[in-house]
């Protein structure tokens, strides 16, 4: 039997996903908790062996928190269900974390993946792993000049269409070099591109 505890501070992210669950012969939600200080106690009240903890925004703080709920005396398997990137995958890998799904996973893969949690929760799954431990090896790719260009534009906090003008391009083209940089950095936006940039010395 899996006993699952939500952690979100959004009332219907945990009312969802105890919607979600409550057809679900072997799956038994024991607590609803909005914040870590909540979530610890409630893991240490009841015999958890699994949890949700959604994942919005990524965060090194709830990346901690999940490492310290599968630390808990009965070590639950915990899946981080939310919106990060590749680094945050493998962050969660390294932190023994059991799971990683977007917010955007089916009902029937959430379901798969608390089942596993809790019956492996030493093993780690995440839909974007192998990309995410190819992007390691490789390290960041180097960018052309031009989406050199609209990098640094992006981190100035210029706008698509401000970026157009001053390269004489049309918005669509930076568009383009926009979805290449993210691709190239193995994020999913600006602050992130700005933030992986900076660490591995392409932007200075």
């Amino acid at each position: 039997m899996v006993r699952l505890l939500i952690v979100s501070d959004a009332t219907l992210v945990r009312v969802g996903l105890s919607a979600a669950v409550a057809g679900e012969h072997d799956i038994t939600v024991v607590g609803c908790a909005w914040s870590g200080q909540h979530a610890l106690a409630l893991c240490a009240e009841n015999d958890v062996n699994a949890v949700v903890v959604e994942f919005r925004p990524a965060s090194e703080e709830t990346l901690a928190l999940a490492a310290h709920l599968r630390a808990t005396p009965h070590r639950p398997g915990v899946v981080l269900l939310g919106h990060g990137d590749d680094r945050h995958v493998l962050r969660a890998m390294e932190l023994g974390i059991s799971a990683y799904l977007p917010l955007n996973a089916t009902v029937e893969v959430v379901l798969a993946t608390i089942r596993r949690a809790a019956s492996a929760p030493d093993s780690f799954t995440a839909p974007d792993l192998a990309r995410a431990l190819r992007l390691r090896e490789a390290g960041p790719q180097e960018l052309s000049p031009r989406e050199d260009q609209v990098l640094r534009q992006l981190r100035e906090g210029s706008s698509l269409s401000t970026i157009a003008h001053k390269l004489l391009v049309s918005e669509s083209t930076v568009k383009t070099y926009a979805t290449r940089i993210y691709e190239k950095l193995g994020v999913r936006g600006r602050a992130q591109a700005v933030e992986v940039a900076t660490r591995s010395g392409i932007l200075h």
